[in-house]
């Protein structure tokens, strides 16, 4: 079955052969496929989609039974923590103190019974620009998906640990995991999520969607890392609707995809909210990758940052676009950015393109963007002093990293980070 609309039967089989959900849910889901040609894929300048037949990628029809690799399930530390294996739960564990408080863990078909209010009020609802192919297939077509609540005033100090699994092979070419947390007011919480596959080597669509309703007061670390096969064609959305005095911080990586398209928008809704969008990747071969990242100040007294470090190597190409856009009545808002990429081959490519709409006076923006090869005196240096060229170069990769690496709050996500950028400069 292709993605092109003259299959749309096949698709929406798709959806109404999936487990027992309510009707306003199903049809919800529905309503994106009946609509899938209004729909068309992201336009991005520097990947060419239309060569990429997207199209003619197959959508699985039923998921398989996928063992998660070992090592990566005792690399959970958390007493918090969820595994999927092609977007089936098949571990879970909530900690006494977690329950006591009140967290709420559970699939979306599960929340869509028992949470239907905070399902129909959040669900597709805080990403306000239009929707891409992508998207919309991930709304009609996403399986168990998980939903994550925090009642008002409740902190919950172990992260939440999320590991999503993927085994592609002829039967299961596509997958559509979704995330949905509502924090409540005046909460605490952190998530981190990631997105490992097997090395199949076969052509596949992955499609992510993350939404974030942080309420008054509340504070959400999101983490999120990314190391899927070389070999897929990944689609990510995260959005976030922050209200007043909330703070969303947003803590990446991206790291695997043969071609990866990241868009990420946080909406400042409210006096005083605060976002952070933090993003470490890293190209090698001839990945592509194009990441969008805008954050909106639609109420006076908000701050925003963005902050983006890359490494490219080999024949990759990446673009990353910040949009910092603070709207008419945001007076006295915040929004700053910097974006920076190293160069590790000649043959590699990088744009940074920073951005600020500003419509009101009294506020404060700025932005700096640059990209260049590494020191070739830096490296001497380090060389003369008895390394490798190999070894000279990844200290050098350690050092231009570092600064923003080690600001990610939490030691599990820096040490996953890391961990893949190790993986990269091995590659």
């Amino acid at each position: 079955m292709s993605t092109d609309v003259n299959w749309l039967e096949n698709i929406r089989s798709l959806t109404l052969d999936r487990q027992e959900e309510p009707q306003w849910l199903r049809d919800w889901r529905l309503s994106f496929l009946e609509n899938l040609a209004d729909y068309s894929w992201p336009k991005r300048q520097k990947i060419a989609l239309r060569e990429r037949q997207l199209d003619q990628i197959p959508l699985t029809e039923e998921f398989t039974d996928a063992a998660v690799p070992l090592s990566d399930l005792h690399s959970i530390e958390s007493p918090l923590h969820v595994v999927f294996a092609n977007d089936h739960i098949v571990e879970q564990s909530t900690s006494a103190e977690a329950k006591e408080k009140g967290l709420v863990v559970l699939s979306l078909p599960q929340a869509a019974l028992q949470y239907e209010h905070e399902m129909r009020e959040w669900l597709g609802q805080i990403h306000s620009a239009p929707l891409n192919k992508a998207e919309a297939l991930n709304s009609g077509l996403w399986d168990q998906g998980l939903f994550v609540k925090v009642p008002d005033g409740v902190d919950i100090t172990d992260p939440l640990l999320i590991l999503h699994y993927g085994h592609f092979d002829n039967e299961v070419t596509s997958l559509f995991p979704r995330t949905l947390i509502v924090a409540g007011v005046n909460s605490r919480l952190t998530i981190v999520e990631r997105y490992i596959s097997n090395d199949f080597e076969g052509k596949a669509l992955f499609s992510n969607m993350v939404e974030i309703a942080a309420q008054e007061g509340s504070r959400v670390h999101y983490g999120s890392v990314q190391n899927l096969s070389d070999h897929m064609e990944v689609f990510v959305s995260r959005s976030a609707r922050v209200d007043k005095d909330a703070c969303v911080e947003w803590s990446i990586g991206e790291f695997g995809g043969n071609a990866t398209i990241a868009l990420d928008r946080t909406y400042l809704t409210e006096a005083g909210a605060q976002g952070t969008h933090t993003m470490v990747f890293f190209g090698s071969g001839r990945q592509r990758q194009d990441f969008d990242t805008e954050i909106l100040h639609h109420a006076p007294y908000t701050v925003s940052k963005i902050v983006a470090k890359g490494v490219m190597k080999g024949k990759s190409r990446s673009a990353f676009h910040g949009i910092t856009n603070i709207e008419h009545g945001a007076v006295h808002s915040d929004g700053r950015q910097k974006e920076q990429t190293l160069m590790l081959s000649d043959e590699s490519r990088a744009d940074a393109v920073p951005s600020l709409l500003i419509n009101d006076n009294d506020v404060y923006a700025a932005h700096s963007a640059s990209t260049g090869p590494i020191d070739p005196l830096a490296l001497f240096y380090l060389m003369a002093r008895g390394l490798s060229e190999e070894d000279a170069t990844r200290l050098y990769v350690h050092g231009f990293l570092a600064p923003v690496v080690d600001a990610i709050p939490g030691l599990i996500l820096r040490n996953s980070v890391w961990e893949s950028v190790e993986r990269k400069l091995k590659a």
